[in-house]
């Protein structure tokens, strides 16, 4: 995943905000769940862009970067933190 925490100047945003992008695909929504994240890096600063492509680009960028950076040790051994597993027995919407 990667994240934008700020004001994204582009939108011209007076309200700080955490955007997260999930990069991996799921069959289902989840909409109302809970996102339970861990910052690993840091990728580059906020800015602002001439054109709604070039934000776009800059984002395609950053995943490719978030990718590179996820499939390094140190992040691969953070999949099987129980940070990221629900407890035994538990149930979320009903699943």
């Amino acid at each position: 995943m990667v994240l934008s925490i700020g004001w994204n100047p582009f939108y011209k945003n007076i309200k700080k905000s955490v955007e997260t992008h999930i990069i991996h695909s799921f069959k289902e929504d989840f909409y109302g769940e809970i996102l339970s994240i861990v910052i690993t890096g840091y990728i580059r600063p906020e800015k602002n862009f001439d054109s709604l492509d070039a934000l776009i680009s800059a984002i395609q960028e950053d995943i490719e970067e978030a990718k590179r950076q996820l499939d390094l040790p140190e992040h691969l051994k953070l999949k099987e933190d129980n940070f990221f597993h629900l407890p035994e027995g538990k149930i979320v919407n009903n699943r």
